[in-house]
């Protein structure tokens, strides 16, 4: 399962690989956009991250998602507190 959105300039990649055993492998990828959809890695994790999570399919889509806009607006400004 993938998917694929976009956070204060920033491209969010995410991968997931459902284990047969339970849970999932996740890759995470956090890129800048330079022209036309093509994007470069960038702040703030320039390179694939890959974990094992709990959860599978849309939940770990969703908690990838997460943590993804979480390290975003980490880094770059403390966070909205109306929800942005």
């Amino acid at each position: 399962m993938e998917d694929r959105q976009e956070r204060r300039g920033f491209v969010i990649t995410v991968g997931v690989k459902d284990e047969v055993a339970g849970g999932s492998m996740i890759t995470l990828m956090i890129a800048t956009p330079l022209k036309r959809g093509d994007i470069q890695g960038g702040s703030p994790i320039p390179k694939p991250e890959r974990y094992r999570s709990s959860s599978t399919g849309a939940a770990a889509v969703s908690e990838a998602i997460d943590r993804a806009k979480n390290a975003i607006d980490d880094a770059l400004a403390p966070r909205d507190p109306f929800g942005d």
